[in-house]
Parts: structure tokens; sequence; C-alpha cells
């Protein structure tokens, strides 16, 4: 569950532009396109990886353990009783992620906006389609006294992410430089650590 102020910000991005450009797996990323967690040689899902994240507009960082568990595909009637809007040639899948804060500062829940789905279209990634706090126990968003992450606090939390039915899920992505409220610096600037699916 968000808070009002996260909810504000998610709105117009989850429901007017679900599919996001992003830096996809046909971008040359030079040298960086052989280390591990790239989009040439990804991660394997439940594996941690360490990742810095810059809080905007303060520029304040913070430390995390990101663990991308799962990618499940989910039950398109059930999340349409949701009401997240957005389903007509969609596919929802749920994307369950455990996060845990390894220092700098507090985190209030923007980590949650810097994970993408990345398709087998290769050139497009997704954002999740907020739940809006709703009781769902598919994939259930925590709550929002869970949601802020401090020293030495962790956090396992599910979301919805609407792809076309077309597309397949290929990639989880985290952009931990990702300003949620500026999408269109999102695309290939922010580095970017990958996991892939399957």
């Amino acid at each position: 569950m968000l808070t009002n102020r996260l909810l504000r910000t998610a709105a117009p991005i989850a429901l007017a532009a679900l599919a996001l450009t992003a830096c996809g797996p046909e971008d040359d990323a030079g040298p960086a396109a052989t280390q591990k967690g790239s989009f040439a040689e990804p991660l394997a899902l439940k594996t941690a990886a360490e990742v810095s994240e810059t809080h905007f507009p303060d520029q304040a960082k913070t430390q995390l353990s990101v663990t991308p568990v799962s990618v499940v595909k989910g039950d398109k009637a059930a999340v349409e009783k949701l009401g997240v809007g957005l389903l007509e040639g969609k596919t929802p899948y749920y994307v369950t992620t455990t996060y845990a804060h390894k220092g700098g500062a507090p985190d209030a829940g923007s980590f949650n906006f810097k994970l993408l789905l990345h398709g087998t279209d290769q050139q497009r990634a997704y954002f999740f389609a907020p739940a809006w706090g709703a009781k769902f126990e598919p994939c259930q968003e925590v709550s929002e006294s869970e949601l802020p992450l401090a020293a030495g606090k962790s956090v396992t939390t599910c979301e919805i992410y609407l792809v076309p039915d077309h597309v397949q899920p290929a990639f989880v992505g985290f952009q931990g430089d990702r300003d949620n409220r500026s999408p269109s610096l999102e695309t290939g600037t922010a580095a970017e650590v990958v996991w892939k699916v399957g």
C-alpha cells in the first residue's frame, strides 16, 4: 500500500504511461554489458544484488539489497476486480521482490517505483499498476506501515505488472537513479541491475 504522497506520484505514471521506454537488452552498454547483472549477463531470480538508489529531489542516497523472488502469470479476471484499469490486451504478472536497507538515508518507499519488468519486445519496460492498498492475496502489496525502510529493516512486497498479451516477461530491472517524477529521464541514463525471468 502506498502513501497518499506516493499515490499522487504513481497515478499519472502507472495509469497513463504503463509502458515506459527504458534501457533495454539491445542497448550498447559497452564494457558494462559483460558484468554480472547486465542484460548480457543477468542475475538469476532469487539472487540478491547490492544497489545504491537516489531519492529525488534531495539527492539522498540509500544502499539496498534487492532480490526479485518470482514473476508469476496472474489471473486477469481477478485483477480486473481490483479496478487497476488498462487490462484490455494486457496480461497481469505478479512480481514479488524483497528489499533490505543496508545503509544511508531511510527510504519511505521510493524503491518500489524503480523496479521494471522488461518484455520480449526488448524495447519497452513496464511499470507496476498500484492496487491502491486493496486486499489481494495472490499478490499483496505491503501495508503502508511496513513500506518505509530504515537501518536493518527488510520488506517483501508483490506488485502487479500489465504486459501486452503478445509479450512475455524476460527481465526484471532495478534503476536506482530513476526519478519517478520525470518519466522522460528514464531512458537509458540510469544504470540498471538486471535479473533473468525463467
